[in-house]
């Protein structure tokens, strides 16, 4: 018997992912597309809704859709202020887009942080546990918490924004307003402002040489540089991970937790951004969460909105 399957769509602050998700959390025809979300949410909306037609075009079968937005997502779908997408305020996306795309066309909207930990809690590095903390580090920071096998969302919808916890009240601003949040250091964009800044008084540093040969200033260079031996790339990424695992003892003791996934492209950076943030989660939990406390690589890692989403469209 065929299985049930869905358009998973997970938009980013820069590309839109997608594909085909079945009820088992298999991903087929994955692709993306740029977000455009500098120029507006109506833009957005559009590039979401292309994606969707063409893939209804292609698969008439396909009538149902889950898609991730980052912000916060209330009870009815609507998203407010995403902090990495101008102008954009209050959006209701489901009703907007069923002007735009074939009918018959069912649409759940969900926060894209929290179809990342779904799926990672249904298929991925999480099956099984019932209490954890998701954490995805991308152009934003996002995050979520699974209680009892369930998405816990606070009293609007919100609950989980790790990215938006202060770990400086006297730091950089963030695209939030504030100041000194986790993601104003470790948003991809940031990150790499960061870097950029600092290295100039490193003039030794093999970044300087990656750059000038033409490669972009990225997270993942920078990771790169700092596994070829790199010194300022090291220190720059263990700083960075001594932030994150002080944000995530913080987060973890006030919500009792003991097991924290990170999902997104930066993840992969075992050696210096996640072994500090391990030994700096363990140093700074209570006593009560320090013996078994784990930090553990998203087993989707890219794809796990595009699946989250996917499975959360079938199941609603």
């Amino acid at each position: 018997m065929s299985k049930s399957q869905a358009i998973g769509i997970d938009v980013g602050g820069t590309t839109i992912k997608y594909g085909i998700v079945d009820e088992d959390g298999r991903l087929s025809e994955p692709g993306n597309v740029p977000t455009g979300a500098e120029n507006g949410p109506r833009a957005v909306l559009k590039n979401v809704a292309g994606v969707i037609t063409d893939l209804r075009e292609q698969h008439g079968s396909l009538s149902c859709v889950g898609i991730g937005f980052p912000g916060v997502v209330d009870a009815n779908g609507h998203v407010s202020h995403p902090p990495n997408f101008p102008g954009w305020e209050v959006v209701d996306p489901a009703a907007e887009l069923q002007e735009m795309i074939p009918s018959g066309t069912s649409i759940v909207v969900e926060n894209d942080a929290n179809a990342a930990a779904w799926a990672e809690g249904r298929i991925g590095a999480a099956r099984g546990e019932p209490h954890f903390l998701y954490v995805t580090l991308g152009t934003g920071v996002g995050g979520c918490i699974i209680s009892d096998g369930k998405i816990w969302r606070g009293a609007t919808g919100g609950a989980g924004e790790l990215g938006h916890a202060t770990v400086d009240v006297n730091g950089p601003i963030c695209n939030c307003g504030a100041r000194g949040c986790v993601e104003s250091y470790i948003g991809s964009r940031y990150m790499v402002n960061w870097a950029r800044q600092k290295m100039r008084r490193y003039p030794e540093s093999l970044l300087h040489g990656l750059t000038e040969g033409g490669k972009e200033l990225t997270p993942e260079v920078i990771n790169e540089a700092a596994e070829g031996g790199d010194v300022f790339a090291q220190n720059f990424m263990s700083e960075l991970g001594r932030i994150l695992g002080a944000a995530l003892a913080a987060a973890m003791n006030i919500c009792d937790l003991h097991l924290c996934i990170v999902g997104g492209g930066i993840s992969q950076a075992e050696t210096f951004l996640l072994g500090q943030a391990r030994r700096t989660l363990r140093a700074r939990v209570l006593q009560s969460i320090a013996p078994d406390v784990q930090l553990r690589v998203a087993a989707l890692s890219a794809n796990a909105g595009v699946v989250g989403a996917g499975l959360i469209g079938l199941e609603n």
